[in-house]
């Protein structure tokens, strides 16, 4: 499952920067960089996090995964500057997990 959110954030970055070499940067190519990282990306993360939760329980390895997988489409998509978001990113999938654990908890009874 972090091999899917990985994969994800490449394709949501790498279908940014294809739009954005297609397009010349202007608001347009600005606002649909901040989508990807303001919404699509955090959503990949609940989303796989929150399945992962679910099927295998709670995971500490969601602390640092969002985050690591993050890594790499921040350097070859965007800039250092964009970091941080990778932190937001990790406490997201932490609650996400932790949110589909207890809903594999509250199933099983």
């Amino acid at each position: 499952r972090i091999l899917v959110l990985a994969c994800g954030y490449m394709a949501a970055s790498g279908i940014w920067f294809g739009v954005n070499q297609l397009a010349t940067i202007d608001d347009d190519g600005k606002a649909l960089a901040f989508t990807i990282l303001f919404n699509a990306l955090p959503l990949i993360a609940i989303v796989v996090a929150a399945w992962d939760g679910a099927k295998e329980g709670f995971s500490l390895l969601w602390l640092f995964a969002p985050f690591v997988c993050f890594l790499a489409p921040m350097f070859l998509f965007f800039n250092v500057s964009a970091l941080y978001f990778g932190g937001f990113y990790a406490v997201f999938g932490i609650v996400a997990n932790a949110l589909g654990a207890f809903v594999r908890r509250s199933s099983a009874r």
